[in-house]
């Protein structure tokens, strides 16, 4: 009994511990007006987003770690992507609604080896989207204009 209490207790612990660094380091993707979800669009849920076609719409730095906000001219879609990162660096995008006041964190993903990476394409036509990282050599954060 006493090794499936100190099993289970292990999890919510680390839970805990990841949900505290993630709110300490920004990741919560709050704002002096908060954050807020939307309702999915009908192209993001019918899988149509991809990577073609794709420009750079803004770029950002923090510390070494470059940000970029991609975006595919054909689909209409949005993702963010690192480079010049190091394993531990993370990425995620941000989506408005409402031209920035509140918004919404997608997609958080870290670099798990290598030096980039980047989230999942999301469907932003008429909406502004901007990608933001996690230095997390320096415990800084920053991220793009909005697009």
């Amino acid at each position: 009994m006493r090794a499936l209490l100190t099993r289970t207790r292990a999890p919510r612990r680390a839970a805990l511990l990841v949900a505290g660094v993630a709110l300490a380091t920004g990741f919560a993707g709050a704002t002096a007006t908060g954050a807020t979800a939307a309702p999915a669009s009908a192209a993001s849920l019918a899988g149509t987003c991809t990577f073609d076609s794709p420009i750079t719409a803004r770029t950002a730095s923090v510390g070494t770690v470059r940000i970029e906000l991609r975006y595919s001219t054909t689909t209409r879609c949005a993702w963010g992507r690192i480079t010049h990162a190091t394993p531990g660096d993370w990425v995620w995008t941000q989506r408005s609604y409402d031209g920035g006041k509140t918004f919404e964190r997608l997609d958080i993903v870290e670099v798990r080896s290598g030096s980039d990476t980047h989230t999942a394409s999301r469907y932003d036509s008429g909406l502004l989207m901007r990608a933001c990282a996690n230095n997390h050599l320096t415990g800084a954060t920053n991220c793009t204009a909005w697009y």
